[in-house]
């Protein structure tokens, strides 16, 4: 059978997420055969523990007449599971099966960029004043640390109100948020004593500085902490900025629009109440 799938599949780009299931997930699939033993369709489900109301899926085939089925499969699949919702993954342009979700009551819940931009194109000057915080400052004074975990959990939960996160506490979401965090690299700008902007700062990559979470109260705020992170990268030898945003995240968006970044594939997640 997984040479029947791989052929299936053969067309299908590595990055999509239907072939990231089938590799880590073998065995939470459905395969769909023609009268000859073909595979000719295949569901691919998934869950997500932070996000424990969704049943995830991953679908593909290029045979019309299988999609009713195939949807029908997937909602019994989530009441089985006792989600209320099912979620889907695609890079755009979409396919036809996800265009035929969006005549089923399927929605555009969120657009997701990764672009990336060469530092030495990023025209920024050196930031003045006082009042950037790097995690490991800000983990020293407990008041800020509170701050900052509740202040990006907020802005977390707001962002995914239409697929909604699991209740935790502050010290659960610390142990999410904090790994990889690079320490010494400006994260929060701080004034009066509270967190007026931050953006999580991480090296996903050798010589890339990554922006992870990010929120604040005015986007002249954010955007002159991310000049500090800019010049900080600059200093200790980054050659490449990138960034993670969601079409849900307003100031995300805007970071996105702000900054060179070259325009990067659009990751789109669809979804339905059920």
């Amino acid at each position: 059978m997984k040479d029947k799938i791989e052929k299936l599949l053969r067309n299908v780009s590595p990055q999509a997420p239907i072939w990231q299931n089938y590799r880590v997930h073998p065995d939470q699939m459905k395969v769909y055969r023609d009268a000859n033993d073909n595979a000719v369709g295949l569901l691919a489900f998934s869950t997500n523990e932070l996000h424990p109301y969704a049943q995830g899926i991953s679908v593909y085939t290029q045979e019309a007449a299988l999609f009713p089925e195939i949807l029908r499969d997937a909602k019994m699949l989530a009441t089985k599971n006792h989600k209320d919702r099912l979620v889907t993954w695609e890079y755009q342009p979409l396919s036809l099966f996800a265009d035929w979700l969006l005549t089923q009551g399927f929605q555009i819940w969120r657009e997701t960029v990764t672009p990336q931009v060469p530092i030495a194109d990023i025209s920024v000057t050196e930031p003045q004043g006082e009042g950037f915080y790097s995690i490991a400052q800000i983990q020293k004074n407990d008041d800020l640390w509170q701050q900052l975990l509740k202040l990006s959990l907020v802005d977390y939960q707001h962002v995914h109100e239409i697929n909604p996160m699991k209740a935790i506490t502050l010290a659960e979401w610390a142990k999410i948020v904090l790994p990889e965090v690079l320490t010494d690299a400006p994260l929060a700008l701080v004034r009066n004593n509270q967190i007026i902007a931050y953006t999580f700062p991480f090296a996903d990559e050798p010589g890339m500085l990554t922006w992870g979470w990010l929120g604040g109260c005015h986007l002249s705020d954010l955007w002159l902490l991310q000049s500090a992170q800019i010049q900080w990268a600059r200093r200790h030898g980054y050659s490449r900025l990138s960034g993670e945003f969601d079409s849900t995240d307003a100031m995300a968006a805007a970071t996105y629009r702000h900054w060179p970044f070259v325009p990067a594939p659009v990751y789109t997640m669809l979804g339905r109440k059920i």
